[in-house]
């Protein structure tokens, strides 16, 4: 899918977006690691997945609410004033790359498992249990 090119307001902006070493995914660090739970952090394989919990076939991805296009207003375009084709086009093809990417690691035998942002920082005990459930049923 091409883009329009956005503007050098913008592409600065998007520059200083993380990719890695987000504060939810320290938290899930944390969490990971207060309850036991051994974990790879960023391996190395297809989609790019931010933890491998060892001795499992699980996946765990943290996504970004904005990036990965939770909320409707982001990807009908309500919530930019600016290049609003832009962001709705490219809001859109991270959500169908996300669905793509967990369709094909779940083809090759992976368990995938992604929260929200916003459910890491608010709700980690919720987070918790549901990934231990993952877990449990993944070895």
């Amino acid at each position: 899918m091409k883009f329009k090119k956005p503007t050098l307001k913008t592409s600065r902006r998007m520059k200083k977006v993380k990719g890695r070493g987000t504060k939810p995914e320290k938290i899930f660090a944390s969490l990971l690691r207060k309850n036991g739970i051994k974990y790879q952090g960023q391996p190395k394989l297809f989609g790019k997945p931010d933890f491998r919990v060892k001795d499992t076939k699980v996946l765990i991805f943290c996504d970004s609410s904005f990036w990965h296009g939770r909320r409707r207003k982001e990807i009908t375009g309500e919530a930019f004033r600016i290049n609003r084709s832009f962001w709705t086009e490219k809001l859109l093809y991270n959500k169908n790359k996300d669905k793509r990417v967990s369709r094909i690691l779940r083809l090759r035998g992976w368990t995938v498992v992604r929260f929200w942002d916003d459910e890491i920082l608010k709700h980690p005990v919720q987070v918790l249990k549901k990934l231990k459930k993952y877990v449990k049923t993944s070895k």
